[in-house]
């Protein structure tokens, strides 16, 4: 799926993960930085993907979070409506809150 398309949550997913388990870790090691979020309205979708919206500085929208083949995240933000403003692919697991962090609400002059 590609920036400018409308997410299709039948085929956003790549590969079966625990979405469970990642927004429970996300939670547990970052929750500050997900409260500076706004996040809220998690839902999944089976094992294939995970979604929240957010109320950041920068984007005001629809977070999802889908286990790539090669075993890295790929990254799509929609805003309300569902079509995709951008798209971050190869994220590791360990940058996972930064790089959503900075596309979502990171300020330099304050961090």
């Amino acid at each position: 799926m590609n920036i400018g398309e409308i997410i299709d949550n039948n085929k956003v997913g790549q590969r079966p993960f625990n979405p469970d388990e990642l927004a429970t870790a996300m939670k547990r090691g970052a929750m500050v930085t997900l409260m500076s979020w706004g996040v809220h309205a998690w839902m999944k979708c089976e094992d294939m993907w995970l979604r929240f919206m957010v109320q950041g500085h920068h984007h005001k929208g629809y977070v999802y979070i889908v286990l790539a083949w090669n075993d890295t995240f790929t990254i799509y933000y929609t805003n309300r409506v569902g079509k995709i403003v951008d798209k971050r692919e190869e994220v590791y697991i360990d940058e996972l809150v930064q790089v959503i962090d900075k596309r979502v609400e990171y300020i330099a002059k304050y961090g």
